[in-house]
């Protein structure tokens, strides 16, 4: 997750449950902290009712900072570093601001939504001028009115990644953006979302990429490069290596299968993770071939020595398994007895 110091959160909101399922399948996922889940799932209205709510005196918890005692899942962390003010006193709309927002709202399910929406507003009243105070209470207000009506948008289904419907799931995105006018300035909806909708596209575009079954592995190598190539500096760092080898799996398996050779193979791994990175998968491709190999001789001698009728089968047996621990090392053993169990079943 981090430093604790730097943790901060960028979280989905209800509509986006179906997009960010995309993105976490294909890119590395953005820390959630406990709590996050309740905030996603809160009902309609409740945190438009919390923030009314709050604003009443006696409501709610009295704070002064909005630092009190805060639960236990914000213990050890800060507030990211979102609120600014200009040389006038206004405050500055940048993605920050969101953080902070969705900072205290990760805490939903261990604080009731007032107490939360109170320690907000306490929260940008002893951070802020009055007047930029102001500001960003009205942006709350809409922000808190934003999530509370995304629930009434169309899901994209409840499928797993690969059975998604692109187009379905790219005009859920819209609407998602086109609600966000509703309740918040422009200027404001840009800042906040931007960054997630990058993602967002990235994420829809190169799973159409992976599924376009036109394309050789070659050419959805170099497409996916260059989506991510045309990515923000940051936002390409951020790309999961995990995410990148499942591309590459599956590209590897569909060459495999077009009949490449070698050096088509180490185009398209070079393209995806680098040229240091295919120089050790192809090591690592030798010494597996060299390990099948040793496999492919033992289970011959193993066979032999299994048919041999001049011997008792406890015999047999020990000397396929004193033969085996001299061939391989204890790990290898384990990968070696599952291969003997698969030629036993075919036989």
């Amino acid at each position: 997750m981090g430093s604790p110091a730097r943790r901060s959160l960028r979280y989905a909101v209800p509509a986006f449950l179906l997009i960010t399922a995309l993105a976490l399948w294909l890119l590395k996922p953005e820390p959630e902290q406990p709590g996050a889940a309740a905030a996603r799932s809160a009902p309609t209205g409740t945190l438009a009712s919390a923030a009314s709510a709050s604003a009443t005196p006696g409501s709610a918890t009295h704070f002064v900072t909005g630092l009190e005692t805060l639960p236990a899942s914000l213990e050890g962390t800060r507030v990211p570093d979102g609120l600014q003010v200009d040389a006038d006193g206004n405050l500055v709309i940048n993605a920050g601001i969101r953080d902070v927002f969705d900072y205290f709202l990760t805490t939903l399910g261990e604080e009731d939504l007032a107490t939360v929406v109170a320690r907000m507003r306490a929260y940008l009243a002893s951070q802020l001028p009055a007047g930029a105070a102001d500001q960003a209470n009205r942006i709350l207000d809409g922000y808190l009115a934003w999530r509370d009506n995304l629930s009434t948008i169309p899901q994209a289904g409840g499928v797993s990644a690969e059975q998604l419907d692109l187009n379905a799931v790219r005009a859920q995105q819209q609407a998602v953006a086109d609600s966000c006018q509703q309740y918040m300035d422009g200027t404001v909806c840009q800042a906040f979302f931007a960054r997630q909708t990058v993602r967002d596209d990235y994420a829809i575009n190169r799973l159409a990429v992976l599924r376009d079954d036109s394309l050789s592995a070659d050419q959805k190598a170099r497409r996916i490069a260059a989506l991510t190539a045309s990515l923000p500096a940051p936002m390409q760092e951020e790309i999961s290596e995990v995410t990148r080898y499942q591309a590459l799996r599956d590209l590897t398996a569909q060459s495999r299968e077009e009949g490449q050779d070698d050096a088509a193979l180490h185009q398209i791994r070079e393209q995806l993770v680098g040229p240091q990175a295919t120089s050790r998968l192809e090591t690592l491709d030798a010494k597996r071939q060299q390990f099948n190999q040793r496999v492919d001789q033992w289970l011959t001698q193993r066979a032999a020595l299994l048919a041999n009728t001049d011997l008792s089968e406890a015999d047999r047996d020990a000397q396929v398994a004193a033969l085996r621990e001299q061939q391989f090392t204890d790990q290898e053993a384990i990968r070696v007895k599952a291969r003997e169990r698969i030629a036993d079943q075919q036989h």
